[in-house]
């Protein structure tokens, strides 16, 4: 059945970033414009902020986590006003459930003000399947339970992609689960190891803390580190950066060892002890006592040159990234991707205490030198570090996907790719015009009208896990299509 809406805009997904983004474009739209939200499970329990477990907290604070750029306030204020009805109390980190609900909140306000002013906005619960070239209009947008949507523009921010299986040959297994978020029962005393120490297997780690399970986990990963912990906010002078990001501008290029020199350097002005650098880079990993020293340092509130250089760096890493040469891109990754996801993404204290409680029991370890699973006679033998240890159950909990094998577990990816209207970028996700969204083919040129946004462009922006990240790119894009009038298009 197709649905004639005119030269609509149709949205693939109502997460963080397509909600953002609905709030952007949505005011500005005449009356009489048609806008189509089109998402599978706003609401699901698969995604991190559908997790009704209270342990699962954001990790920024709830005064850095607003939605609208013009209202840094926002979210503090909504979740103190909601918990307060609920007779609830939030901390300055609240659990990930009350983020979603806020989320769902600002995306039905904004419809509701969008319909008052006689937009049409048709908001659809199904799985889009693919976006083709259309007869008399630009895309035909198709759903799985047989709606076809006619629009000029398409925006696909479909969110986080599943991770694909680091260890394929244990899937299907007894006691192994690829889905962190929707773990059945285990029995409490079962050994239990999770792949992966960065947010999602904390998560992990917490939901089987808050069952009761009594049984030994581990936390493994090639690196062993779990994430820093987040301290105050405040933010120190990068002066070395701003120098060399202005050489960079003025020579068109910029090179991951200077960069990384200027980093360094204010970090250093900014430390009150000399900072170990191989430490940052490979520093084993996480014990309880380093990270029982970190959260003794974050409640003394001392203040830590290397997060106050982050926190004032952090508006800069989208125009770097834009500079630096292909090479030092995928050096980058190779060699420093771990460490800015350790210290740029860190967790809570209290998230802290609760894994430090956990290690006192005897009942948390964290090992590093993951290389092998095996499926055995009675469980899994988790090959790390030179060691061998055996679990009962296994959980993945890896994170997102951004390669080839995860955009190919989406049909509407994979139709694009072989359409040769999506081309994967090789350091995550597909390639993009950054001024416009616009996704680049496989020749490389701009596809008019089919725009992408989100974790699918990590490789061409580099930070996509931010809040504040992700609502600039809306504010971006909404710009980008309101001063186009390619075609007679216009937004407003």
């Amino acid at each position: 059945m197709t649905i004639d809406v005119g030269n609509a805009v149709v949205q693939i997904g109502r997460g963080p970033t397509g909600t953002a983004l609905a709030r952007q474009l949505l005011p500005g739209m005449p009356p009489g414009s048609r806008y189509v939200v089109i998402d599978r499970d706003p609401a699901s329990p698969r995604l991190a902020f559908g997790s009704p477990e209270p342990t699962h907290l954001i990790n920024t604070r709830a005064a850095k986590s607003s939605l609208s750029l013009g209202d840094p306030d926002e979210y503090e204020r909504w979740v103190t006003e909601q918990a307060a009805a609920a007779g609830e109390s939030v901390t300055e980190f609240p659990a990930r459930y009350w983020f979603g609900r806020y989320v769902r909140d600002m995306f039905d306000q904004a419809v509701k003000e969008a319909t008052a002013a006689g937009v049409t906005v048709d908001v659809v619960t199904d799985e889009v399947i693919g976006v083709r070239p259309g007869a008399g209009v630009r895309w035909q947008v198709e759903c799985a339970g047989g709606q076809v949507f006619p629009a000029d523009r398409v925006v696909v921010g479909i969110g986080m992609l599943p991770q694909p299986d680091p260890y394929p040959e244990i899937i299907g297994a007894a006691g192994y689960f690829t889905d962190p978020w929707q773990l059945p029962e285990i029995a409490p005393d079962a050994r239990v190891a999770v792949l992966g120490t960065r947010l999602t297997a904390v998560d992990t780690a917490l939901t089987l803390a808050a069952r009761g399970h009594t049984g030994p986990v581990l936390l493994a990963s090639r690196s062993g580190r779990l994430p820093r912990l987040r301290g105050s906010e405040s933010t120190a002078p990068i002066p070395h950066i701003e120098a060399c990001l202005g050489r960079a501008a003025a020579a068109g290029a910029l090179r991951l060892e200077d960069f990384g020199r200027a980093l360094m350097a204010d970090i250093e002005a900014a430390s009150a002890e000399p900072v170990d650098w191989n430490e940052v880079r490979d520093g084993g990993p996480t014990t309880r006592e380093l990270l029982a020293r970190e959260l003794a340092e974050v409640d003394a509130g001392i203040e830590r040159g290397w997060q106050r250089i982050v926190n004032g760096a952090s508006p800069t890493l989208l125009p770097a990234w834009q500079l630096l040469v292909e090479p030092d891109r995928a050096e980058f990754f190779e060699k420093w991707l771990t460490p800015l996801l350790v210290h740029g993404a860190p967790i809570p204290a209290e998230t802290a205490r609760r894994l430090v409680a956990a290690m006192d029991a005897g009942r948390l370890r964290v090992a590093d030198g993951l290389c092998e699973v095996r499926h055995t006679d009675d469980g899994f033998a988790i090959h790390h570090g030179g060691t061998i240890e055996f679990a009962d159950v296994v959980i993945n909990a890896t994170g997102a996907g951004t390669d080839v094998a995860a955009l190919r577990t989406q049909p509407l990816l994979a139709g694009l790719l072989d359409a040769g209207l999506l081309s994967a970028h090789p350091l995550g996700g597909v390639h993009v015009n950054v001024s416009t969204f616009e996704a680049l083919d496989a020749a490389g040129d701009p596809v008019p009208g089919l725009h992408i946004l989100g974790d699918l462009i990590r490789g061409a922006v580099l930070v996509t896990n931010d809040v504040i990240a992700l609502s600039f790119q809306a504010v971006l894009l909404a710009t980008a299509l309101r001063t186009n009038d390619e075609e007679g298009v216009r937004l407003s």
